[in-house]
């Protein structure tokens, strides 16, 4: 019976000692491309992120709740979020993001743009959902 015991005991031990106990690289999800990411409720205001191309866009802005992709792209979204609402705040950015190691990164600044699914992204310390 000892001899079970001490075998079961040796056989266990090997079981985790071969076991690897670091996993592989798991890879990144995609990210939906042409869909507008927004982020719940900021300090009465929404932030917006679309990815298209090589190209994103980021709006931050408390004059609506749901923008589409063509509205975000407009040179005129300045403008366009006047015409939705006359008073509040609206900034807009846009620029260049590259794939490096299948990580995404901000050209200019290299600010990670995190995928966590392909209906949610980390960037800039915000989860945006697709709206």
């Amino acid at each position: 019976m000892k001899k079970l015991f001490s075998a079961i005991r040796v056989i266990t031990l090997l079981s985790f000692i071969l076991t690897p106990i670091f996993a592989g690289n798991i890879p990144e999800a995609k990210p939906s491309l042409n869909k507008v990411y927004r982020t719940g409720k900021i300090s009465d205001s929404y932030h917006f992120l679309l990815l298209d191309g090589n190209k994103f866009y980021y709006i931050n802005t408390n004059k609506t709740n749901k923008l589409t992709p063509n509205e975000i792209k407009s040179p005129k979204i300045l403008d366009l979020l006047k015409s939705k609402q006359s008073w509040g705040q609206a900034f807009s950015s846009k620029g260049q993001y590259i794939n490096k190691n299948g990580k995404l990164f901000t050209k200019r600044y290299l600010d990670r743009i995190k995928v966590l699914s392909s209906k949610k992204i980390k960037y800039l310390n915000k989860t945006f959902t697709i709206q």
